[in-house]
């Protein structure tokens, strides 16, 4: 210990005597090991943490899906859930849930809530008990008939009921209805799946939705009985599924049972993309060591003589080896306590760049903070780090011959094989620069052909919000038909709105809702009829929306409830159920009851994006709203001119047709596109890779010019000779940046050859461009090699100027 404190006390002084070289390793440590902690700590919270349930591992979630592979829609029937329950033996219980939205009526401006909807024995399932009151009860969930009761997160009790205790037993008002309060949420309660809601009222759908075998709406989760294996669970359900394929062919004849981890529902897409993260952030890493490596080496060169005195007077190999480690472990440790601090700044700026739709979804982003587990992964870095770095100089020391030393200390050589190992540090960074500035260029090029993709619809100058009508309010379909033409014509009236329709699918947010069909005239087994995407949609939609016809007639106000029954396809649903066929004046038929009517295909209109960017085109199927009406749809408003410029006077005009209703989240189009996830996962990567390339690359020129520097600084005599004997100062310029120029393509070429093994890594994350696309790589080796001839410009032009006389004299 008392020699530990001595290396301690004597590292201190060595470093505080060189503040610039401590400053500039401080610096990039802090910068490599933040970055690197920084990811780790969104890494840690998001797939290494255990989710906050009673043994989250036993959580399924279960789904009916027309394919054998994984569901398409996470969706069951509330009937299958029924049977499911009586006749499963695996699960200690199967509960349902599935997202909704109420408008709270507070004390000021009605608000939207997006709340949940779940079974009595949600809670009890996931193994949570409110923190305040009382869970729901059986028979509070019945269809047609459960309990107007409600539980609060425990950030809404906070901020709209001040913690205030008695709330339990107080009535709020969701959507019109008195609901009573009766349970608080844990602090800590996250669920993923319904963006964590800060409302949860009993599932107690109406007859339709409770009895309808062929609606598949809920989502059900699952807790495995203890003992009981997936495959176990996975094999009974199958078996289940298979006796009410028998009992009901036309519902449940090609449906198939599937199942998946909770973790797995919540971080499926994620994990690809925080793994690629982690990966480029320890190249940084790796870039920062091998940058302060390169520092200490061309420290202990100019220390070449106090070392070589210090083994004459009798110092020992291993101790001054422990003492190199000591000073490399101390600027790692302070690095590393920098480095940590920063990382609470970037884990805020990671967090506030994720768009708000996917942070809903992704709530356990918010709870990201710096746990023990955080901690011990900094100190091992830093401890990794130290020793990585700490290493080369070390070994440098251990090979010092003290006489040859001593006699070569007045030249200012530093040896060949300590010139071979600085090279290859500054080899090893330009490579690894080099491979994020590849995958970070392959990202933006990924995006750009991503946001480049024609949905299908004009997306500019277009505006869009929500509607949801309560059914206190507009309890049948007439009176949602009334408000949506009075309102729509309120809102054609406003200046600079050249166009107004609704959908009850925004395009670009998901699938939305499939049907069933069969084509008159066409045989189809029972239970085994063709599917496509269904919207409903008001008669102006195409035109507002751009979206070009192609064979037939567009809908109209004549079609009404009363007038034959017409549908509209897309050109997708064409060539899919018409083999590119003209499919006007042909009928189909909805089979989710027997007694639905043909309806006549009337036209057919090109493709919109109905789920993501880069996305298949589905098949789309339009009714009428004036047919089909509903209560909840999406405005799509065409404006004059910026269509944000619109959001207040709609809302205006909302307050005007009905005081109760919000304005549910309007945003443009292009807001829509930009917030989706295929855009998000895809470009949030693209900026933070971008942004480590950056960094990296800066290391690593640094570097480089360091080594060119040092070299020349070292090569002052034998540059002197040079002049001495003839030579120009463009030979010495040659001479100097020749060495750099090696360098550089050896960096670019090794960067090249590990990018090509390592791409195949983020392959998963490009759309529309090759991982070896060959004008990504020629442009980023051909910047990187003139970016590094320019950084070694400077001390190159330095060595010309080197005075022959005064280099010998000092010689």
């Amino acid at each position: 210990m008392q020699t530990l404190l001595q290396d301690l006390r004597y590292s201190l002084r060595m470093l505080a005597k060189n503040p610039g070289f401590t400053t500039v390793a401080l610096l990039t440590l802090a910068l490599g090991i933040g970055a690197n902690t920084a990811i780790f700590s969104v890494v840690n919270s998001v797939l290494l943490r255990p989710l906050p349930y009673r043994q989250p591992e036993k959580l399924l979630l279960l789904a009916e899906s027309r394919s054998q592979g994984d569901a398409a829609f996470q969706d069951s029937s509330y009937p299958d859930y029924g049977d499911w329950n009586r006749q499963q033996q695996s699960f200690e219980s199967l509960a349902g849930y599935i997202g909704d939205g109420f408008t709270f009526a507070g004390s000021g401006e009605p608000e939207v809530l997006l709340g949940a909807r779940v079974t009595a024995n949600f809670f009890a399932t996931l193994g949570i008990k409110p923190a305040l009151g009382r869970d729901f009860v059986s028979g509070e969930d019945r269809p047609s008939g459960g309990a107007h009761v409600v539980i609060l997160s425990h950030e809404f009790w906070q901020q709209r009921f001040g913690s205030n205790p008695g709330v339990i037993g107080q009535a709020i008002r969701l959507d019109g209805d008195s609901y009573s309060v009766i349970g608080v949420l844990p602090h800590d309660f996250e669920f993923a799946p319904t963006n964590s809601p800060p409302v949860w009222v009993p599932l107690s759908p109406p007859p339709d939705m409770a009895t309808r075998r062929n609606l598949r709406w809920m989502h059900v989760i699952g807790r495995l009985k203890p003992g009981v294996p997936l495959t176990q669970a996975l094999a009974e359900m199958q078996a289940i599924n298979a006796r009410l394929a028998l009992a009901y062919p036309q519902e449940n004849g090609a449906i198939h049972v599937v199942a998946r981890t909770l973790r797995e529902q919540i971080v499926g897409e994620v994990r690809p993309l925080l793994l690629v993260l982690l990966a480029a952030v320890g190249l940084v890493l790796l870039i920062a060591c091998a940058n302060v490596a390169h520092l200490l080496l061309a420290r202990s060169a100019v220390r070449r003589r106090e070392i070589a005195i210090r083994m004459a007077l009798g110092a020992g190999r291993s101790a001054l080896l422990k003492q190199f480690l000591t000073e490399s472990l101390l600027l790692a440790f302070v690095g590393g306590a920098l480095g940590l601090l920063s990382a609470l700044w970037g884990v805020k700026l990671m967090v506030a760049a994720v768009p708000k739709p996917e942070l809903e979804g992704m709530p356990y982003l918010g709870s990201v903070r710096t746990d023990p587990t955080v901690l011990a992964f900094a100190f091992l870095v830093a401890v990794t780090a130290g020793i990585l770095f700490g290493l080369a100089p070390a070994l440098e020391i251990s090979r010092t011959d003290v006489n040859q030393s001593l006699k070569d200390e007045s030249r200012g050589s530093a040896g060949s094989a300590t010139s071979r190992l600085r090279d290859g540090l500054v080899v090893a960074e330009m490579a690894f620069a080099l491979v994020l500035v590849l995958g970070a260029g392959l990202l933006l090029k990924s995006v750009n052909a991503l946001l480049h993709q024609d949905p299908g619809f004009r997306a500019d100058n277009l505006l869009t919000f929500q509607i949801d009508l309560p059914q206190s309010s507009y309890k049948d379909d007439p009176a949602a038909v009334a408000f949506e033409q009075r309102f729509s014509e309120r809102l054609r009236s406003l200046p600079g709105v050249q166009g107004v329709a609704t959908v009850s699918k925004l395009p670009l947010t998901g699938n939305g809702n499939t049907i069933r069909f069969v084509v008159e005239g066409r045989p189809t087994a029972q239970g085994h009829e063709d599917e496509s995407n269904i919207c409903t949609v008001t008669a102006g939609y195409f035109d507002v929306m751009k979206i070009p016809l192609t064979k037939g007639r567009l809908l109209a106000p004549t079609d009404k409830a009363d007038a034959p029954q017409a549908i509209l396809v897309n050109q997708a649903f064409a060539k899919r159920y018409f083999s590119g066929g003209d499919p006007v004046g042909k009928r189909v038929r909805f089979t989710f009851s027997a007694s639905q009517p043909f309806r006549e295909i009337i036209g057919v209109v090109g493709d919109e994006n109905a789920d993501q960017l880069g996305s298949v085109m589905l098949p789309i199927l339009y009714t009428p709203f004036l047919q089909e009406p509903g209560s909840g749809f999406d405005y799509v408003v065409r404006a004059a001119g910026k269509p944000e410029n619109l959001i207040t006077p709609i809302r205006r005009a909302l307050q005007d047709e009905d005081a109760a209703l919000p304005m549910i989240e309007p945003q443009t189009m292009e807001q829509v596109i930009a917030q989706s996830r295929a855009v998000f996962l895809r470009r949030y990567p693209s900026y933070l890779i971008s942004s480590f390339a950056a960094l990296a690359v800066v290391l690593a020129l640094v570097g480089l010019y360091g080594l060119i520097s040092f070299s020349v600084a070292q090569r002052a005599r034998e540059i002197g000779i040079r002049m001495t004997v003839g030579a120009q100062s463009r030979d010495v310029l040659r001479l100097v940046l020749g060495h750099a120029i090696r360098l550089a393509l050896l960096g670019v070429v090794a960067g090249v050859a590990v990018a090509l093994a390592a791409v195949h890594l983020i392959s998963s994350l490009l759309f529309g461009v090759s991982p070896a696309d060959p004008a990504v790589f020629a442009a980023v080796g051909v910047l990187f090699t003139g970016v590094a001839l320019v950084a070694s410009y400077v001390p190159a032009r330095r060595a010309t100027k080197v005075d022959p006389l005064v280099a010998l004299r000092c010689e």
